[in-house]
């Protein structure tokens, strides 16, 4: 998996015109913030990765970088939902700054296991995201300049 730093800018896919930052893009070679994070938040969190819109497929799974026997688990189990890990990325809309956050699926796990704390402002705007894939999501992906064919994988 490729390292970003939280809130820089990420390339994805070679769309120059789609302003998106990383978040929990995390390696081993580099420290990240730990701290509490609400319920509510990961609850919200699990929820929008059940299962995410994205314009493409990853092939392959990312491993965790921090479980250091297991490279983590296949799967993440959080009241009666499932999250893959590894393979999936999740695009968080924010509007006010015009572009998207996007997360690796194991952000999840990062939170869980390892006590990642995410930027308060992406803690926010997953609490604000309208549920994946409804119609309230597209137009908030639209209203943030995220202009991609529907369809995704």
């Amino acid at each position: 998996m490729v390292y970003c730093k939280d809130l820089e800018p990420l390339a994805f896919l070679d769309r120059s015109d789609w302003l998106l930052s990383g978040v929990g893009w995390l390696d081993a070679d580099h420290d990240y913030v730990r701290g509490p994070v609400s319920e509510a938040f990961f609850a919200a969190l699990v929820e929008l990765l059940v299962d995410p819109w994205q314009p493409a497929a990853c092939a392959g799974r990312s491993r965790c970088p921090f479980c250091r026997f297991t490279d983590g688990p296949g799967a993440l189990y959080f009241r009666g939902s499932t999250v893959r890990m590894g393979a999936n990325n999740l695009f968080v809309p924010h509007a006010a700054t015009r572009g998207a956050y996007v997360a690796p699926s194991l952000i999840a796990h990062y939170v869980d296991a390892h006590e990642y704390a995410p930027p308060v402002a992406f803690q926010e705007a997953v609490l604000q995201c309208p549920p994946m894939r409804s119609m309230a999501y597209q137009k908030a992906l639209l209203a943030a300049g995220i202009r991609p064919p529907f369809g995704g994988a």
